[in-house]
């Protein structure tokens, strides 16, 4: 190549050094990076029994199941902090809203502390769907509030019904307002017995029509039946370890409120224009070492 055209292409080099350097340090960006992201917050309402059934002492250890539901919602709001939770609570005659959704868990917990079994015939017996319609205002409510939001159901009973020649609702509408949950069980099929008071355990047990201590007994069937119309599984607590209940509430966290999305920020494409400028970096290198040389030569 004559000395004119070597010329020619250092100049268009160097142009291309200087244009290409002006590229990088602007930092063209394009497309999204697939992304993990929290695509929805979490409600979760919380439907506690308090009927004085709840306080038969059959848990696992002997103790009341009231006092095992306590330790498992502390569970839950603990594998939980960053959602909403809100409380139901049911008795013989009852139905109260506790609890609006909040992020408060440290309100929360205060409620669960104060948890209580209703007294010894404050109710003529009590059916388990009792907070039905409570729960399906309050999902109702919810969703239409914001509608991005998934919620979630957690309902805690011994499934026992007491009052007579009445049939039991079905939850299946629960089922279209909520993405998921789960029915928690207390108390065994040999059953527990209820003290009259709680803080007054020298009153002894209620006692059944033969004057013998009445028992109460889990109706795992009509739990699961329940679960069922609801869309939910059942656990029945046989365990004073909470492992269980972490666990499934980890599941909620991770298949619930994350997705893998393209939505993210845009990549960097800077790398693209890198390789040719260091390319032409490498070339003018060599091309003054190459008149280094002929320069040495000529010198000699």
């Amino acid at each position: 190549m004559s000395a004119a055209g070597w010329q020619i292409l250092t100049l268009v080099r160097r142009a291309l050094i200087v244009l290409l350097t002006v590229v990088v340090l602007v930092r063209p960006s394009w497309g999204a990076a697939p992304a993990e992201m929290r695509t929805a917050d979490l409600d979760v309402l919380v439907v506690v029994d308090r009927t004085r059934s709840m306080v038969a002492e059959d848990a696992p250890g002997g103790e009341a199941r009231m006092r095992q539901l306590k330790k498992d919602l502390k569970a839950l709001s603990a594998a939980l902090p960053s959602v909403r939770f809100g409380a139901i609570t049911f008795g013989g005659e009852v139905v109260r809203t506790e609890m609006p959704f909040t992020y408060d868990t440290t309100a929360f917990n205060a409620w669960v502390d104060g948890l209580y079994a209703e007294r010894a015939f404050d109710g003529s017996g009590s059916m388990v769907d009792a907070p039905r319609d409570e729960m399906i205002e309050a999902l109702e409510r919810d969703q239409e509030r914001y509608p991005e939001r998934r919620r979630i159901v957690v309902f805690a009973s011994d499934g026992e019904n007491t009052r007579e020649g009445v049939d039991q609702q079905s939850f299946s509408e629960v089922d279209d307002l909520s993405a998921g949950g789960v029915v928690l069980g207390y108390g065994t099929e040999e059953g527990g017995r209820m003290p009259w008071d709680d803080e007054r355990p020298q009153d002894g047990y209620l006692k059944d029509g033969d004057g013998q201590d009445a028992r109460s007994r889990i109706d795992l069937a009509n739990l699961r039946e329940i679960a069922g119309q609801m869309g939910l599984q059942t656990l029945h607590r046989t365990t004073k370890e909470t492992k269980e209940i972490t666990t499934e509430a980890s599941t909620w966290d991770s298949e619930m409120l994350t997705e893998e999305t393209s939505a993210g920020g845009e990549v960097s494409r800077a790398w693209i224009f890198g390789f040719p400028l260091l390319a032409l970096l490498l070339w003018e290198l060599w091309g003054h070492r190459r008149r280094g040389h002929e320069a040495e030569e000529v010198l000699s």
